[in-house]
C-alpha cells in the first residue's frame, strides 16, 4: 500500500493542564499523505547524537521538517518560553544533515524552510501581519514544473527576505513584498515552502506539489 516512508518532525507542546511537554502533529498531514501512498513516521524529539541510529533504524526514504515552534536563536521576550525547544533546533538539524549525507530528500513547511535557509547560512526577519491570514504568491522561472497554488495560507511571525536567502538556494516563488515562499537547492535534494499545504488537504494544488516534489523530483534516478 505505501511506496515510500517518510519521517516527519513534530511540534513540541506545553498541556494546559499537567507539566508535560509533547511531540504533536497535525492528523491531516497522514490524510494528505496516506492518499499519496505515503507512510508518515512521526519522529520523537531525542538528543541530536541519537539522530544517526534513529535514521539507520527506521530506514526513511525522506525527511518532511514539520511547522510549529520558534527557533531558539531569533526568539525574543515578546515569545512564550515553551514556543521555545533548543532540543528541537538540535534535534532537526542533524536530522537534516543526515538526509542530505544520505541522499534522501527534504521537504521543509513554514519553520521547516526557516531551518532549512539557516543551515545554508541564510537568516530570518521577524515579521507581523503575517499570522492567520492568506496572500498571493509570485511565482518565478524555474527548470522544474512545481505546482503551486496562486494563494497560500500564512501563519507565520518570520520571513525570509531575498538578500536572506542561504547559500545555494534558489526561489521559485515569493510574496508581494519580496519574501521568499518557497526556494529548492539545484544540487541536492532539498526543498521548502513557506505555507502550510495540510491545512488545505482538499486543494488539488497542494496534493499535487506533494506528489511532484516527493514522486517527480526527489525519487526521480
Amino acid at each position: 500500500m505505501f511506496k515510500k516512508r517518510i519521517g516527519i518532525t513534530q511540534k513540541i507542546l506545553k498541556h494546559n493542564h499537567y507539566n508535560e511537554f509533547m511531540d504533536c502533529l497535525d492528523i491531516k498531514w497522514a490524510k494528505l499523505l496516506f492518499n499519496l501512498g505515503i507512510l508518515p513516521i512521526p519522529l520523537p524529539l531525542i538528543s541530536s547524537s541519537s539522530v544517526k541510529d534513529l535514521w539507520k533504524t527506521l530506514k526513511l526514504d525522506g525527511l518532511i521538517l514539520s511547522g510549529g515552534n520558534t527557533l531558539a536563536d531569533y526568539a525574543d521576550n515578546t515569545d512564550k518560553p515553551e514556543d521555545i525547544s533548543l532540543e528541537r533546533d538540535a534535534f532537526e538539524k542533524a536530522l537534516l544533515k543526515m538526509a542530505l549525507l544520505t541522499r534522501k530528500p527534504v521537504f521543509g513547511v513554514c519553520r521547516g524552510l526557516q531551518i532549512i535557509n539557516i543551515y545554508y547560512n541564510g537568516r530570518l526577519k521577524k515579521i507581523k501581519g503575517h499570522t492567520g491570514t492568506r496572500h498571493p504568491l509570485i511565482t518565478e522561472a524555474s527548470p522544474y514544473q512545481f505546482n503551486i497554488p496562486k494563494e497560500v495560507n500564512s501563519f507565520h511571525n518570520f520571513a525570509v527576505p531575498r538578500q536572506y536567502l542561504g547559500k545555494g538556494l534558489i526561489s521559485f516563488a515569493h510574496d508581494l513584498k519580496d519574501n521568499i515562499e518557497a526556494f529548492y537547492h539545484p544540487k541536492e535534494k532539498v526543498m521548502g515552502i513557506m505555507w502550510h499545504p495540510e491545512r488545505n488537504i482538499d486543494l488539488e494544488s497542494e496534493k499535487n506539489l506533494i506528489k511532484n516534489t516527493f514522486h517527480k523530483l526527489f525519487w526521480k534516478k
